[in-house]
């Protein structure tokens, strides 16, 4: 090979992938899917692999390590809900296997695994996340990756990863979206092409690097591995566990209900909550933890049935009329701890292909008498292959072959309040073990709508009717309220990101109280979740002052955008008023309201007055420097002079009836003993009316 051939892979690749051009960032920001009720982070600094192979560190045991990296909560807003904890692409050859670029010939890899080099990360969204601020207090960071208001979603991450020990570039973008009816699943488009690649190109490869011309059979199997949920772990069992070892994985398939593309039906690789062995006795005399029912409330803490689905898949092509709707080859099962971790055997390529004595369609391991009804697995793992494909590498002729995949990946489940009542009825022995889990299992009808909806979606070129976006909000603590306020950076949000047309209709505003996240233990049982507190339909009134609070409790807030559904005249519900996402800019910071200042500025003390440094009991405990101004108006300036009428500072005050001053000066320096005097100036009570000047002498003794 030739060194013009390395430059004619290179061009190869970028022709057949989106044009990058300045957008290609080597070492890139991380990653986050946050515009609905998933939150997917790719941002991992630890473990195997890049972006396309995902090993997690778990969340596991009673004192969790730091470096945990779960990437994937659902929902959003509830209290440790992290379910996804492995991707995994374990690429599998016939028995001929590939000549690598040593000219070794291998059928597998090592244990199948390819740690993976990342060579480039794209974010794009139609807008920027929302700005939230608490008590001045930014909850964001200033965004640097890409806008385009012309994309088909809302959001799209997009990366390469070069498969080294295959000679394979990975391709993949992942879309995500705000639509109600389309805010529990991503759709990832995935191409592996047979370039010959070993190296990045940052890496300034040469001849060496790169594999000989040559024609393969594979098969692709992925695997995303779930294990709901993180929170359900701990309130059943009172600390984290290890990889999905409660957890069993399935299929099934069903008719497609909506019209889309070759496929008339769709075959679903799930995962779900199963009881774990040796659980403590629940109050109703049952050891079955299926769903994590709360030891207290009942409540199942583990519905989600979480999953994916083949969309497409045809070679070097992504044209919905090529797609070989006879794909997935196999849905095959197998485990992190006996495979992955524990075999090194080409037999392990016929377990990912699904071609070895389990089964290319085998159902759970329970089911199919791999493990006992009353044992667990750690790990497991259900791939979706498909295959085999003929793939050639020639690089005088300048062919380079690629498989062309599409999955829906999301979440299906019963909701909150059947959550509730049926781990209830359980817990109080009204229903059995059984009619339990076969309640949770429902949530496959859930998960089946959701992978059809995708489905829709793939053959509808990516595009579904987009709701308004979410507001910039700014939180502000205040005198027994709480001030919520929320702007549009520009008018063109109004706009629908579709046609372009003003279709806004209101303004809603939400509230938790307590802890951030729904079902938080600091809650202690409250049963506080997001409610809906305030509707305007006046898109000039941007202001809600929340006065039905408690001094010292905890509030936090999102504000949506409704639009009037004129403009959504296709899709599943034409017609329909679309909403922003909640999850997208709720506040994650404490607001709290506080007593407030006082309607007169007569009463004004300096304590302690005399300040010493030993002032004993009339002093502050732990900060000798500390001088309380209490009994003070709602808002004032106040400022301190020295006997001869040096100013000293002046602190703008607002809000409390007392300021704390650590005897410094607006050069941060301390000041000497001496008298000074307190002016109260420009001071107002609660409803802006004007107070009188105040002054107040005290003494430093130091």
């Amino acid at each position: 090979m030739q060194k013009k051939a390395i430059f004619k892979a290179g061009i190869i690749l970028l022709l057949s992938c989106t044009v990058l051009s300045a957008q290609k960032n080597f070492n890139g920001p991380p990653m986050f899917l946050n515009v609905n009720a998933i939150n997917f982070s790719l941002k991992k600094t630890v473990g195997e692999g890049q972006f396309s192979n995902q090993y997690s560190w778990m969340l596991t045991g009673s004192n969790p390590p730091s470096y945990q990296t779960e990437e994937w909560f659902y929902p959003a807003d509830r209290w440790h809900s992290q379910m996804l904890y492995q991707i995994f692409n374990p690429l599998c050859f016939d028995d001929d296997g590939f000549t690598n670029e040593k000219g070794q010939n291998r059928v597998i890899a090592h244990q199948c695994i390819n740690a993976g080099k990342n060579d480039y990360s794209w974010e794009r969204r139609r807008f920027r996340p929302p700005y939230v601020t608490v008590d001045g207090i930014p909850q964001y960071q200033a965004y640097t990756w890409d806008l385009d208001p012309d994309i088909p979603s809302d959001i799209i991450v997009e990366w390469e990863d070069i498969y080294a020990a295959y000679g394979m570039r990975a391709h993949v973008q992942m879309y995500g979206y705000s639509n109600q009816n389309h805010d529990n699943y991503f759709i990832y488009k995935a191409t592996l092409k047979f370039t010959g690649e070993t190296r990045r190109p940052i890496e300034i490869p040469d001849t060496s690097d790169f594999f000989p011309s040559q024609t393969v059979n594979m098969w692709w199997p992925i695997a995303f591995s779930f294990g709901p949920s993180k929170a359900g772990e701990y309130f059943s069992a009172n600390y984290f566990r290890y990889e999905g070892e409660d957890d069993l994985d399935s299929w099934f398939g069903a008719p497609a209900a909506l019209p889309g593309g070759l496929r008339d039906s769709l075959k679903i690789a799930y995962y779900w909550d199963y009881k774990a062995p040796g659980m403590a006795v629940y109050p109703n005399g049952s050891t079955d933890d299926s769903g994590d029912p709360d030891r207290v409330t009942g409540h199942l803490h583990s519905p989600q049935i979480p999953g994916y689905a083949l969309l497409h898949a045809a070679k070097n092509s992504f044209d919905p009329a090529d797609d070989d709707a006879s794909q997935p080859y196999a849905i095959p099962h197998a485990t992190i701890l006996n495979d992955l971790w524990g075999r090194i055997d080409v037999g392990l390529r016929d377990t990912y292909i699904g071609d070895d004595s389990r089964g290319r369609f085998p159902l759970d391991p329970v089911t199919e008498g791999f493990i006992g009804a009353n044992e667990s697995q750690k790990g497991p793992m259900r791939f979706v292959t498909v295959g085999p494909y003929e793939l050639t590498l020639d690089h005088d002729e300048e062919i380079y072959d690629s498989v062309c995949v599409v999955y829906a990946i999301g979440v299906g489940s019963i909701n909150y309040e059947k959550a509730d009542s049926v781990g209830r009825a359980w817990l109080q022995n009204e229903i059995s073990d059984s009619v339990k889990n076969s309640y949770i299992l429902t949530g496959k009808d859930s998960l089946f709508q959701t992978m059809d909806r995708a489905n829709w979606v793939w053959n509808n070129d990516f595009r579904v009717p987009a709701p308004p976006p979410s507001p910039d909000v700014l939180i502000n603590s205040d005198a027994d309220r709480i001030v919520v306020e929320w702007s549009y950076p520009s008018d063109d949000y109004y706009l629908d990101p579709e046609t372009k047309v003003d279709d806004w209709y209101a303004w809603r505003v939400y509230r938790k109280k307590g802890a951030a996240t729904v079902n938080d233990p600091a809650d202690n049982y409250s049963g506080e979740r997001w409610e809906m507190v305030y509707e305007t339909s006046d898109r000039t009134e941007q202001i809600y002052i929340d006065t039905d609070v408690i001094r010292g409790v905890s509030y936090y807030y999102a504000v949506t955008a409704m639009d009037d559904g004129s403009q959504n005249t296709y899709g599943l519900f034409p017609g329909q008023e679309l909403e922003s996402s909640r999850y997208a800019n709720r506040s994650q910071l404490a607001a709290r309201s506080f007593k407030a200042g006082l309607n007169t500025s007569k009463n004004v003390r300096v304590v302690p007055n005399p300040a010493t440094l030993n002032a004993g009991a009339m002093g502050f405990p732990g900060n000798e420097n500390q001088i309380l101004f209490a009994q003070l108006p709602y808002k004032c300036k106040l400022m301190i002079f020295t006997e001869t009428g040096d100013l000293v500072d002046q602190i703008d005050h607002i809000g409390t009836d007392q300021q704390v001053w650590f005897q410094k000066t607006d050069n941060n320096q301390y000041i000497a003993s001496g008298i000074y005097i307190l002016l109260l100036r420009d001071a107002e009570d609660t409803d802006g009316n004007k107070l009188p000047d105040q002054f107040e002498k005290f003494v430093i003794i130091r």
